[in-house]
């Protein structure tokens, strides 16, 4: 009867932790609600748009490592408490801003909060957790995340619709208040009993703090397993962004049509983080998984890209397919618990989410600058016209990052989900 208490405090735990992750994507993804608003209202194009976005993208990898260290270092609630006010304070602050360049700012400050996103869920999940339950919880917590990106879709342009987007954002800053309430009162940083493998004194010495990031560094792991998730990663982040004028104005779908399909994405998303993290704890392998799911994403990409006069059948079920198996990126996390020292796992996660991130901060960009690169100049009441030339010479960017990807694994050590250091 205790364990199972036990274990469903850890459950109560990491899941309202992943409600940080869940807010945090709401702020990535909302650019489809309210893009063509903030093109209008800035008077920008794409290029404007996915540099605007990538304030996020940018704060996230400057501070992505910091935050890794931090949480090796000090109390992961009182962190939490603060960059959930940072998040909730800058989106207020956004919904009364009125230029390109102050909006960056905020976006930024975002980026730096959102770097604890992900890691403060993974970081109590692998105090809370086994290794061996690790790509489950890993992949559930992703899926509350992805959660969050369905919300900012349909439902969000739904809201936007009907309230503008500032309110809108005035409502998303009400939202964050209520779960830091929620934060406040279920999460603690270590089980009953548990407490720092090192003493409080030695984890905030400068010894220790050079000894994790040269630990991190030099750990291939990483590198390898986090540029996978990068790579992988991409089309989230792309469709999240440009999926709404992708669909309207090459599958000449609706506006509610195609913030539904990008729902889709993310629900396959949801379905495959816990679904091929389930698979992978079974197998006892990670690598497999990871490599099969990025073949199967690549000739989906690739179906996207060349299938003409799809069905709507075909889109919503190609779309989904692909956020199932890109999900297998979820994979990479419990790869780097394993093969870092549990004092450093923090670190470790933030090495390697720095890379991943970077695919938001570098690529997404470019994949705007790509599409302005081929258009012809075509405008329709202040939104960019792009044909479908334009999008697939942007889209490309996507399967070679998939096949460099897959790569990267190949090259990657085998854990077999147990600790290998």
């Amino acid at each position: 009867m205790q364990e199972t208490r036990g274990l469903g405090r850890a459950w109560a735990v990491c899941m309202v932790a992943a409600l940080y992750f869940f807010y945090i994507f709401v702020q990535i993804t909302k650019f489809n609600a309210i893009g063509n608003d903030l093109m209008m209202d800035f008077h920008m194009g794409a290029t404007g748009l996915g540099a605007l976005s990538s304030a996020y993208f940018w704060g996230n990898v400057v501070f992505l490592f910091p935050a890794g260290l931090m949480l090796d270092r000090f109390s992961t609630k009182k962190i939490l408490a603060i960059v959930m006010w940072v998040v909730i304070l800058c989106t207020l602050l956004f919904s009364y801003l009125n230029n390109e360049q102050t909006s960056f700012f905020a976006f930024f400050l975002i980026g730096i909060a959102g770097a604890f996103g992900l890691l403060i869920p993974l970081r109590l999940a692998s105090r809370w957790f086994p290794s061996d339950k690790m790509a489950l919880v890993s992949g559930l917590i992703v899926t509350v995340g992805f959660f969050g990106a369905m919300v900012s879709q349909s439902p969000l342009v739904w809201l936007v619709n009907h309230v503008g987007w500032r309110a809108a954002m005035q409502w998303n800053a009400g939202l964050g208040v209520v779960l830091f309430a929620l934060m406040m009162i279920v999460i603690q940083d270590f089980p009953q009993g548990v407490t720092r493998k090192i003493s409080q004194e030695q984890a905030t010495s400068w010894s220790f703090l050079w000894y994790s990031i040269k630990q991190a560094v030099v750990n291939r792991q990483n590198w390898l397993f986090g540029l996978y998730t990068c790579l992988l990663n991409l089309p989230l982040f792309v469709f999240a962004i440009f999926g709404l004028l992708y669909l309207q104005q090459i599958q000449h779908l609706s506006e509610s049509q195609a913030a539904f399909v990008v729902v889709i994405l993310y629900f396959g998303a949801m379905l495959g983080s816990p679904a091929l993290g389930w698979v992978s704890d079974k197998m006892k392998n990670r690598k497999i998984p990871m490599i099969v799911s990025g073949l199967i994403s690549l000739a989906l990409i690739l179906g996207i890209m060349y299938w003409n006069n799809m069905s709507i059948a075909a889109i919503y079920t190609l779309f989904f397919l692909l956020g199932f198996f890109t999900s297998a990126q979820v994979i990479t996390y419990p790869v780097i618990a394993e093969s870092n020292a549990e004092e450093i796992v923090g670190s470790g996660f933030g090495m390697g989410s720095t890379l991943i991130m970077s695919g938001g901060a570098i690529l997404v960009p470019l994949f705007g600058w790509l599409l302005d690169l081929h258009w012809g100049g075509q405008i329709v009441r202040d939104v960019p016209v792009h044909t479908l030339a334009d999008y697939r010479f942007a889209l490309w960017m996507l399967p070679i990052s998939f096949i460099i990807g897959i790569i990267a694994v190949m090259i990657g050590k085998e854990t077999h989900g147990e600790k290998i250091v």
